[in-house]
C-alpha cells in the first residue's frame, strides 16, 4: 500500500511539474501590450471603494489625478463604505473637479455594493476599478482603455505588484503575487481558469450591466473581481484578457505582518472556494493542494516503506521547487523583480505549508474579520 501511495504522490509531482511548464510556455506566447498615444478618449470612470483608508486614499487620488488621459473624459468616484476614520473628509478636501464622493446608505455595506453604487451614478463607456491603497501608474487608464478597444474585449485585468520593505516576509508575498500574475494571464488567454485582481480591472459598462453587476453574489464579501469576470466570460460574446505590460503594473502594499497576510489570503481563498469553478481551475488547484499535503505527510510513509520515504520526499521537493523556480524566474524577469529570487528557498518552504493550510482552511472558514467588520 505504501508503494501505491508513494507512486500516486510522485504522479502528482510530475503532473504539477508539467502543468507549470505548460503555463510558462503559454506566457511566452502572449504578446506584450504597448500603449501608444490615443486619438479619441472615450469616457472613463475609475471606481474606488474605500473603508478606513485615511492613511492611503490621498496618495491614491494623487496617482489617479496624474493619469495620462484627457481630464474631461476621466471621472473618479470614491465610494465610502461607512468608514470610521477621516477617509471621507480627505476625499472631500482633495482638489480635483472630476472627483466625486459617494457614501453607501445605511443597511448597505461591502465592496460589491459600493462598486454598484458608483457605476449607477455615472454613464461612462468604461469602468475601471482599483483599491484605495493602490497608486496606479500614469499610463494605467490609457493602457486599459486601449487594451479593451484594440482587443475588442469585454473586460481586462492587469498586473498588480507588491511594494514593501525588502525583507523575507515581503519577498515571499511579492514572489507569490508575481507568480499569480503569470497564472492569471495564462488562465484568461487559454480559457483554462478564471483569475483577476480588482486592484487593476477594467470593463465595458455594457458588459457590467448585461452581467447584472453583482446581483447573484452580493452576500459574499470578497470576490468582486473573480465573480464579475466569470459572469462576463459566460455571458458575453467578447473575451476577457490580461494586459501584459509593466507600464501599467499597479503597486499595492504587502501585508504588514504574517497574521495580516494569512487573514488576507484566507479571505482570497474563501472567495475562490465560493466562485464558479471550471474544470481547469479544479484540476490546477487540486494538484497544487494535494502535492503540498503529499510533501508534508510524506514522513508517514516511513511506517510502510522505511527510509525510502526520504527518496520519495526529495523527488517531490525537486519536482515542485524546480517548477516553481522556473515560473517565478519568468515572472520576476518580466516585471524587473529579480532581487526577489534571493529568498526563493525560504519562500518555497513556506509556500508548501501556505498552500496546504490556507487551502484547507478556505474550505471551512466562511466568516472573518476585515477592517473592524465581521464578514462572510
Amino acid at each position: 500500500m505504501g508503494w501505491i501511495i508513494g507512486g500516486a504522490c510522485l504522479t502528482l509531482g510530475i503532473a504539477y511539474f508539467m502543468l507549470v511548464q505548460w503555463v510558462i510556455k503559454q506566457w511566452h506566447k502572449l504578446p506584450v501590450f504597448e500603449s501608444v498615444p490615443i486619438d479619441s478618449a472615450p469616457s472613463v470612470t475609475v471606481l474606488v471603494a474605500a473603508r478606513n483608508e485615511a492613511a492611503n486614499i490621498h496618495d491614491c487620488l494623487q496617482a489617479l489625478s496624474r493619469q495620462n488621459y484627457p481630464k474631461q473624459s476621466l471621472q473618479i468616484v470614491v465610494i465610502d463604505d461607512h468608514s470610521t476614520d477621516a477617509t471621507a473628509a480627505i476625499v472631500e478636501a482633495f482638489p480635483n473637479p472630476h472627483l466625486t464622493l459617494l457614501r453607501l446608505p445605511t443597511g448597505q455595506y461591502g465592496k460589491k455594493r459600493a462598486l454598484e453604487l458608483g457605476a449607477a451614478a455615472t454613464q461612462s463607456t468604461y469602468l475601471l476599478t482599483t483599491d484605495a491603497d493602490c497608486q496606479p501608474p500614469p499610463l494605467w487608464v490609457q493602457g486599459q482603455v486601449q487594451h479593451l478597444e484594440n482587443g475588442q474585449l469585454a473586460a481586462s485585468t492587469g498586473p498588480v505588484l507588491l511594494t514593501g520593505e525588502d525583507d523575507p516576509r515581503y519577498r515571499f508575498q511579492a514572489l507569490d503575487m508575481a507568480g499569480m500574475m503569470v497564472l492569471t494571464a495564462v488562465g484568461l488567454h487559454t480559457g483554462t481558469w478564471i483569475l483577476g485582481n480588482g486592484a487593476s480591472l477594467a470593463y465595458r459598462r455594457a458588459a457590467f450591466e448585461a452581467a447584472g453587476g453583482y446581483a447573484d453574489n452580493r452576500s459574499t464579501a470578497s470576490g468582486d473581481d473573480i465573480f464579475l469576470i466569470a459572469k462576463i466570460t459566460r455571458g458575453q460574446g467578447l473575451p476577457v484578457r490580461f494586459l501584459k505590460s509593466t507600464a501599467v503594473a499597479v503597486p499595492t502594499p504587502a501585508a504588514p505582518d504574517w497574521p495580516a497576510f494569512f487573514r488576507q489570503r484566507l479571505r482570497w481563498g474563501t472567495k475562490n472556494a465560493a466562485a464558479p469553478a471550471s474544470a481547469g481551475t479544479t484540476l490546477a488547484l487540486g494538484i497544487a493542494f494535494l502535492l503540498s499535503w503529499s510533501i508534508l505527510l510524506s514522513p508517514l510513509l516511513f511506517l510502510v516503506v522505511g527510509h525510502f520515504w526520504l527518496v520519495h520526499l526529495v523527488l517531490l521537493l525537486l519536482l515542485k521547487s524546480r517548477a516553481d523556480y522556473r515560473l517565478l524566474k519568468t515572472a520576476c524577469q518580466f516585471f524587473h523583480q529579480e532581487h526577489l529570487l534571493k529568498s526563493f528557498a525560504r519562500s518555497e518552504a513556506l509556500h508548501i505549508g501556505y498552500i496546504a493550510f490556507i487551502g484547507l482552511a478556505s474550505l471551512f472558514v466562511r466568516k472573518y474579520q476585515w477592517k473592524g467588520r465581521s464578514v462572510h
